[in-house]
């Protein structure tokens, strides 16, 4: 026969649990993944220098040339060639060719579908294993447009993938400004 008491005793070991693994379980800190270590360099070799105080900065990063629409309408969307004081880069992840000929030559495409010199300001490629790439960054695929809002150090504060919206877009811009 069952008391009155046992149905209150299961419920206090339940809370008992839950309290002991919520405290036992690691501190989130707010980083969602990290860029790797060779990403930092503009398509002309020079060093990314940021313009918000903290370093965030917006990366659209897309790994294959039939996103460039999408990624595109991130850009409209935020405005960001209206907005001068958001810091972004758009970022192609292009797998490594591993030899200087199939860079360059991968490198001068990159250079004739950007032309104009604003353009070719925010190009940042990436050329690395895409699949490592998305792993660091904490992305499921690449299959889709990433944004990214992303620290000095390379830690990942926001990410957003697919097509832009405004939740999504909402999401990207409170992180930048640190809202």
């Amino acid at each position: 026969m069952k008391t009155i008491w046992t149905n209150a005793f299961t419920w206090l070991a339940i809370v008992g649990l839950a309290l002991v693994l919520a405290l036992a379980s690691p501190r989130a800190t707010g980083v969602l993944g990290r860029l790797p270590a060779e990403v930092g360099l503009k398509l002309d070799q020079r060093q990314e220098t940021v313009g918000a105080a903290d370093g965030r900065v917006l990366a659209v990063v897309t790994f294959h040339k039939d996103q460039r629409m999408v990624a595109e309408g991130w850009v409209q969307g935020l405005g960001l060639h209206r907005n001068h004081s958001l810091p972004w880069l758009r970022m192609p992840v292009l797998n490594d060719p591993k030899d200087a000929l199939s860079r360059a030559a991968a490198e001068e495409r990159l250079l004739a579908h950007y032309q104009a010199p604003h353009e070719r300001a925010k190009l940042m490629p990436v050329f690395t294993d895409r699949a490592a790439f998305v792993q660091a960054v904490g992305a499921t695929d690449v299959g889709q447009v990433i944004v990214l809002v992303v620290n000095r150090n390379g830690e990942v504060l926001a990410r957003v993938a697919g097509s832009f919206d405004e939740d999504k877009a909402s999401i990207v811009r409170d992180t930048l400004l640190d809202l």
